[in-house]
């Protein structure tokens, strides 16, 4: 709970939710109200808004206040492929245009000036902490030249994060520049990082290099689920709906944190359907916790069910799926990217290894694992894999009863026509000894974007859904 050393602000909140709010609770937060040139002393606090346009005019306006070390970021777009230079260049300009949440998260140009707070918009290591919405304050930026042009441009940005376990890997493994430069010690540093951008062309792809950062001295009510903040300024429109004040306003872990704009005025009684209103109300009313979904591990009913998993090292968490009810309940167990060796004992009580591709020598990001519960019967159906360039790919079928069982990884660099051709093959094959077919994966593919519907329709082509 947040705000658990601030018992009467943690009532007031809750009340706000329930449509309970007291004089004392409405008091309270009016008691929050402030100007904005008493905000001018607030800049360690957090801005949060309605809308987006909003953030970004917030954003734009604290940088250029800043009176500190600043530069321009701008991305780097490399188009590779094979076509008419006109196109490239259509192509090109096209990717210019696309919204950061249309690029991975990666801005054509970020506006990086010493002081400012920070936002990573890009899962770089989860286990580190530096995943999208991490926030920090940029403290120092290192520069590097251009080979053709000679001109300074930043290559590496060292950031102080929120919470102190954030990035702490990464500053272990930068130790010696650390040391050797007399860095201050609680600094990250972040360099740019490349994606591949999806784009309407076969023959041409775009991967973008750039900062995985945005400013965020504003934030959205949205984008500020989950966080927490010593310091919160909300600012207070009209039309602002129940669930959205409790949420911006509980951002805050003490009354003493939020400061507010303009007139609090309580929110009207909730909707039938306010989300917020009936989370509470099924608190009060349920007795007991009821599972609106059925656990595997749970059920006594006899079934045959299929855990997936990239697990990016096996030898690192072959100890947590050990433990883990959901896996040992499972009738198969598939897992990619194993980066294990042929040495590497990978056996699990209870399960038969039925297939198993390891790295020839040194530890990579690929590799598969194929687990049978030992008292199933299975045949081999077919096996292949292609490590070429930027293609990886790599798929197993295995027999059980009349269905055939696909397993795929499709590397994020891998193009369209390779993962077609080697689905294709795949589904042929097992066609020809299984009436059913059922293909499960790491295909890679970001289904949000509107483009890449056309995988759902190749594989719907199959006869699958």
């Amino acid at each position: 709970m947040r705000q658990k050393d601030d018992k009467t602000f943690a009532i007031a909140l809750s009340n706000i939710a329930k449509d309970t709010m007291t004089l004392d609770d409405i008091d309270l937060l009016k008691s929050r109200i402030v100007s904005n040139e008493n905000l001018e002393m607030m800049r360690d606090a957090i801005r949060i808004f309605r809308s987006n346009a909003e953030v970004d005019a917030y954003n734009t306006k604290v940088l250029a206040s800043l009176n500190t070390e600043g530069t321009i970021a701008n991305a780097y777009d490399f188009c590779v492929g094979d076509g008419l230079a006109s196109t490239r260049e259509k192509v090109s300009n096209n990717v210019k245009n696309l919204k950061t949440t249309e690029t991975y998260g990666l801005p054509l140009k970020i506006d990086l000036k010493v002081g400012a707070k920070y936002m990573m918009t890009v899962n770089i290591d989860t286990e580190d902490g530096l995943v999208n919405g991490a926030c920090g304050k940029l403290i120092m930026i290192d520069y590097g030249k251009l080979q053709k042009t000679n001109e300074a441009v930043p290559c590496r940005l060292w950031i102080k994060y929120n919470e102190e376990k954030t990035g702490r890997k990464t500053r272990a493994n930068f130790q010696n520049v650390i040391r050797n430069r007399n860095i201050d010690l609680s600094l990250t540093p972040i360099e740019p990082v490349t994606r591949q951008i999806n784009t309407r062309s076969t023959n041409f792809k775009v991967e973008r290099k750039q900062f995985p950062v945005v400013p965020c001295e504003a934030i959205t009510i949205y984008k500020s689920q989950g966080d927490t903040y010593e310091k919160v300024v909300v600012n207070l429109k009209k039309g602002m709906t129940r669930s959205e004040l409790y949420v911006s306003c509980s951002r805050a872990t003490k009354s003493s944190g939020l400061y507010l704009i303009d007139d609090f005025v309580p929110p009207k009684p909730p909707e039938r359907n306010d989300a917020v209103a009936m989370m509470f109300k099924n608190m009060r009313s349920e007795r007991m916790l009821k599972f609106s979904l059925e656990f595997p591990e749970e059920s006594q009913e006899e079934r045959f069910s299929i855990m997936f998993h990239n697990v990016q090292s096996l030898n690192k968490h072959i100890s947590d799926i050990k433990s883990d009810k959901k896996f040992l309940s499972s009738s198969m167990i598939s897992l990619v990217e194993t980066w294990t060796k042929p040495s590497d004992n990978l056996e699990i009580e209870g399960f038969e290894i039925v297939h198993r591709r390891d790295c020839d020598d040194v530890r990579k990001p690929f590799g598969q694992i194929i687990y049978l519960k030992n008292d199933l019967k299975y045949e081999n159906i077919t096996e292949r894999y292609e490590y070429s360039g930027k293609n990886h790919i790599e798929y197993s079928s295995i027999k059980i009863d009349d269905i055939c069982i696909i397993s795929v990884y499709n590397s994020p660099n891998s193009s369209f026509d390779i993962l077609k051709r080697h689905i294709n093959e795949a589904i042929t094959i097992s066609k020809g000894f299984c009436e059913n077919t059922i293909v499960v994966g790491d295909f890679n593919i970001n289904l949000k974007i509107k483009i890449n519907n056309k995988f759902i329709e190749y594989m719907e082509s199959f006869g699958l859904n």
